[in-house]
C-alpha cells in the first residue's frame, strides 16, 4: 500500500457495518470469539490460580501501554517483552478497585501478594511492574485466535462489499505483534470492561463468570455443529440466539470435574461456584449431573447483555481492521 493510500482514512471501516456484518453471520463467527475467551480466561486462571491478581497485572499493564501513547512510544511484541521493568507514575489501589469492582481491602492484599512474588515492587509515589511479570502469559495464543476471529470477520466483511479483500490470520497476527501496545491494549481494555460489566452485575467473580462461559461455549460448540449440518442458519440468528442455544438443553452438558480439567479451577471451587449458579438459575443440573445454561429471566437479562456486547465487540475489531488498512504493506 503506498503512502497516500495508507493516510486515505475515508477508507475506513466504520463501527455499524461491522457490527451489521457480525450480527448477519453471527453464530460462524462468535464461536471463534466464545474459543478466543475460553483460552483467554483458562490461561489467566492458570497464571495465578486466582483472577483478581490477574486483572489486577493486566489492568497496570494497560496503564503501562496508555503511558506509551501518551508519549507517542510504541513497541512491537518482542522489544515490550524485553523491557526489564516499567515504572507507573501514577498508581492508585482506589481506582483499580472502582475499575474492576473488586473491594479495596481485596485490591490492597492483592497488590501486597504480587509483591511477595516479585511481580511488581510499589512505593509511595510509583509501582515498578518487573520483566517477570511480563513473562509469566506472553498471549501468542490469544493474538494467533483474536486474528483467526478477525480474519474469519472481515471474510463476510469483504463479501458484503465494505472492504475489498480479506484480510487473512497471518496479516492481522503479524500487524497486532507489530504494533503490540497499541493493538493489544485495545483488547485488554474491552476484555477488563466487558468481564468485569458480567461480574459486577451478575456473578459477582470472575472464576463464576469462566465457568459460566465454559458451559454456554460447550453449547454454542453444539449448536454451531447443528447449524453445520443442516446448512441453515436462523433468521435474525443474534436476536434468536438464546432460544436456539436453550433447545438443546436437554441433551448435553457438563459435569464439575470436566469443568474442572477445561478451566483448571479445583473441583470443589467449581462445586461451590455450580451451586450459586444452580441457586440463582444460571445454570440446571440434570439426572446425570450435566449442567447447561437454564430457562429463567436471570439468563434472559444476561442475554440482554450480551445483545449490548455485540456492539463493544464491533468496536474493538474495528479499531484493529483499521489499523489493519493503515498499517497493511
Amino acid at each position: 500500500m503506498s503512502k497516500e493510500n495508507r493516510l486515505k482514512f475515508s477508507t475506513e471501516v466504520g463501527v455499524h457495518e461491522v457490527y451489521n456484518v457480525l450480527t448477519k453471520n453471527y453464530i460462524e463467527v462468535i464461536t471463534d470469539y466464545f474459543e478466543l475467551q475460553r483460552i483467554w480466561l483458562n490461561n489467566a486462571y492458570v497464571t495465578f490460580k486466582d483472577l483478581d491478581k490477574y486483572f489486577i497485572l493486566m489492568s497496570l499493564v494497560s496503564k503501562t501501554f496508555d503511558s506509551y501513547a501518551e508519549y507517542f512510544i510504541k513497541y512491537d511484541f518482542d522489544q515490550f517483552y524485553n523491557v526489564d521493568q516499567y515504572e507507573l507514575r501514577k498508581f492508585n489501589i482506589v481506582n483499580i478497585s472502582k475499575e474492576l469492582s473488586i473491594s479495596k481491602e481485596t485490591t490492597r492484599r492483592k497488590i501486597l501478594e504480587l509483591e511477595k512474588i516479585g511481580i511488581i515492587n510499589k512505593n509511595k509515589k510509583a509501582v515498578i511492574i518487573n520483566r517477570k511479570a511480563y513473562n509469566l502469559q506472553k498471549p501468542v495464543t490469544a493474538i494467533h485466535l483474536i486474528s483467526k476471529f478477525l480474519a474469519n470477520l472481515s471474510k463476510h466483511l469483504q463479501k458484503s462489499n465494505i472492504i475489498k479483500q480479506q484480510i487473512s490470520s497471518f496479516d492481522l497476527e503479524l500487524l497486532i505483534k507489530n504494533n503490540y501496545t497499541h493493538c493489544w491494549n485495545y483488547f485488554l481494555k474491552f476484555q477488563i470492561g466487558m468481564l468485569t460489566t458480567f461480574k459486577q452485575k451478575f456473578f459477582k467473580d470472575y472464576e463464576t463468570v469462566q465457568i459460566w462461559a465454559m458451559i454456554v461455549y460447550n453449547q454454542n460448540l453444539a449448536l454451531n455443529k447443528k447449524i453445520k449440518i443442516t446448512a441453515k442458519y436462523p433468521e435474525k440468528v443474534k436476536d434468536t440466539y438464546l432460544d436456539e442455544l436453550l433447545s438443546l438443553t436437554e441433551t448435553l452438558g457438563l459435569n464439575a470435574m470436566t469443568i474442572s480439567d477445561l478451566t483448571g479451577i479445583p473441583r470443589p471451587t467449581v462445586i461451590r461456584k455450580l451451586n450459586f449458579l444452580m441457586k440463582n438459575r444460571f445454570v440446571d443440573k440434570n439426572k446425570n449431573g450435566l449442567y447447561s445454561v437454564s430457562n429463567s429471566n436471570k439468563v434472559k437479562e444476561i442475554d440482554k447483555h450480551r445483545l449490548e456486547n455485540v456492539n463493544k465487540i464491533s468496536e474493538m475489531s474495528c479499531k484493529i481492521f483499521n489499523a489493519a488498512r493503515i498499517y497493511k504493506n
